[in-house]
């Protein structure tokens, strides 16, 4: 009798133990998350890389972060020129980039250009956002390049001499090839000279342009590299040519 009331009790002991772990289970496996409202869009396509290039010649975008400020160039150029001693040799004056001017580019500041070249100059030391490149046929000497400042400029590479300019939306420059490098000849204000260089990265993908200013005996150097993006013509903010 004994016996069979311990096995009661043991019993009724391991059905209220049970009941509760039961009462403990974690609930069964959970369905799937609601869905999502954009689940089943598309993502919008991504658009194609430009192809490399095998030449300075197409639709170009500025590329800030891979170019170089003007005001920091100025700096540390003029420095060097006077032995490392901070700012010496005769100023030029980079609009934008120190004593000289100012500058409407992506640098900032305000630009009053006392003669043609001065302006010239505020225009190449502080780019475009733009540019296209072009040549109308393989042999042709004149360059062309159209900017989203509304400028034309053509550079001459068969050494003809240059008229002075009556239209102000044109700017004809002395030009030469240097391989596929175009290399420009040009004035800079104070009787300074500039020289402008245009060629193509290893990889075909950037247009790089370097702006090198001196002063009338080609002393005290500043130089400035300025890179541009390949782009699409149709992707230009002005109707391509």
């Amino acid at each position: 009798m004994k016996h069979h009331c311990r096995i009661l009790i043991l019993n009724g002991a391991c059905l209220v133990l049970g009941g509760a772990l039961w009462a403990q289970a974690p609930p069964g496996p959970m369905g799937p998350p609601p869905p999502s409202v954009t689940a089943g869009i598309p993502a919008p396509p991504k658009k194609p890389e430009v192809a490399a290039r095998k030449n300075i010649f197409g639709a170009w975008r500025f590329n800030k972060d891979d170019s170089d400020d003007p005001r920091t160039r100025q700096s540390q150029d003029s420095g060097r020129s006077s032995g490392g001693g901070g700012y010496g040799g005769p100023r030029i004056g980079f609009p934008g980039g120190g004593p000289g001017g100012g500058g409407n580019g992506p640098y900032g500041g305000s630009r009053r250009p006392q003669d043609d070249s001065s302006e010239r100059l505020g225009d190449q030391v502080n780019p475009v956002r733009e540019v296209q490149m072009l040549q109308r046929n393989p042999n042709d000497p004149e360059v062309e390049m159209y900017d989203d400042r509304s400028h034309r400029h053509i550079f001459y590479t068969d050494g003809r001499k240059i008229e002075k300019q009556k239209d102000p939306g044109l700017e004809e420059i002395s030009a030469r090839w240097d391989g596929n490098r175009l290399v420009t000849d040009e004035k800079a204000p104070k009787n300074g000279k500039m020289t402008r260089t245009f060629e193509l990265s290893a990889d075909g993908r950037q247009l790089m342009e370097t702006v090198r200013v001196t002063d009338s005996k080609g002393n005290h150097p500043i130089t400035v590299n300025y890179v541009y993006d390949a782009i699409e013509k149709s992707d230009l903010s002005f109707p391509p040519h």
